[in-house]
């Protein structure tokens, strides 16, 4: 038994314990990266989710303005069509004018 020394019998214990050490390190980083890669895809998600209702608040934002062109641009034909109503009475004509041209 005096053939096996202390350092050699600590070394049998310590190389195990490195690699069992090795192995969690590994296992350490791998979690990590995961963590990360994980992080970066939910990151990923929400930029795009951001982006979608920024473009559709853009969508609702320009319906609404065409919704008031279009209000505006009835009021306005309306209005052009009451002008034209009020001149038509005094004109028996549609589309002739009550100025007379001598010059051409």
């Amino acid at each position: 038994m005096g053939l096996l020394s202390w350092k050699s019998i600590e070394m049998q214990v310590a190389l195990p314990r490195t690699q069992d050490a090795g192995k969690l390190q590994e296992q350490m980083l791998k979690q990590n990266q995961h963590f990360q890669e994980s992080l970066a895809g939910s990151q990923l998600k929400e930029a795009e989710r951001k982006r979608i209702r920024v473009q559709e608040m853009d969508n609702v934002e320009g319906t609404k303005v065409k919704e008031k062109q279009e209000i505006d641009g009835q009021e306005k034909e309306q209005e052009k069509q009451s002008r034209q109503k009020s001149r038509g009475e005094l004109s028996a004509h549609p589309y002739l004018g009550t100025q007379i041209d001598f010059n051409g």
